[in-house]
């Protein structure tokens, strides 16, 4: 008569068996169909053309588009979106930086891609209002800065040079700051999200993460965020964040 010995395995009731096909399935089955519109000219029908994401540190999210389709549908993890994304036509100057949300028109500009026309996104509203606001202004006196520097330069005045030096490190906290306002002024937009990511270096010690809202936690930023966070909080001592 064989010996019986108790399983070294736990025993999986009914139930959480239930619950672990049913997350199973959800796992493989959280994608979602999304709609965007482009309006292209006729003569530009079976073009082929990129929608894809461009950041640094993150692996590329691409899909192709087949122009002359009146709506294109786009197969989707639903987390994705809104995000900013780069859109692009074969052989066709220009490239086209947006925030994509479900339903987003894009009326295509013929000479320059850059100068179409995005409607039927709020978050895109929000990416040019940063755009206009923030980021626009602090480009155009960060370059100031860059030449006022290499004509210091070219005749060797080092005192100078180093005086713009000085201006250009202050303009990027500058735009830090006003980067941080933006997104405490805009907890629930996803422009927010997006910009604490990529900026995340230089804004993780300002207690932004905790501003955000719970809307945006289904989307991948922000659980990314959560995880930068957990570690910052697991390395910072008590008290040291502003």
């Amino acid at each position: 008569m064989r010996a019986s010995f108790p399983s070294i395995y736990p025993v999986i009731s009914r139930t959480n068996l239930l619950i672990i096909c049913v997350l199973a399935c959800l796992a493989l089955t959280s994608t979602q169909s999304v709609k965007i519109k482009i309006v292209a000219p006729k003569a530009w029908n079976d073009r082929k053309a990129l929608l894809l994401t461009r950041e640094k540190g993150f692996a590329a999210v691409v899909h192709s588009i087949r122009l002359g389709f009146d709506t294109t549908h786009l197969m989707m993890d639903s987390d994705l979106l809104p995000d900013l994304y780069q859109f692009q036509v074969s052989q066709k100057k220009g490239a086209l930086t947006f925030f994509f949300d479900p339903g987003t028109e894009i009326r295509l500009d013929t000479s320059n891609l850059a100068k179409s026309t995005v409607s039927h996104s709020k978050s895109n509203e929000e990416w040019r209002k940063y755009q206009t606001l923030v980021q626009s202004p602090s480009d155009q006196r960060l370059n100031a800065y860059i030449l006022a520097e290499a004509r210091a330069k070219k005749h060797n005045l080092s005192d100078s040079a180093r005086y713009w030096v000085s201006e250009q490190a202050a303009e990027r906290e500058i735009l830090w700051d006003a980067t941080a306002g933006f997104i405490t002024n805009h907890p629930r937009s996803y422009v927010s999200l997006y910009l604490l990511k990529v900026n995340w270096f230089a804004l993780k010690d300002r207690g932004l993460f905790e501003k955000l809202d719970h809307t945006l936690a289904h989307h991948r930023n922000y659980r990314f965020l959560s995880e930068k966070n957990k570690a910052l909080a697991k390395s910072t001592p008590s008290g040291s964040r502003k």
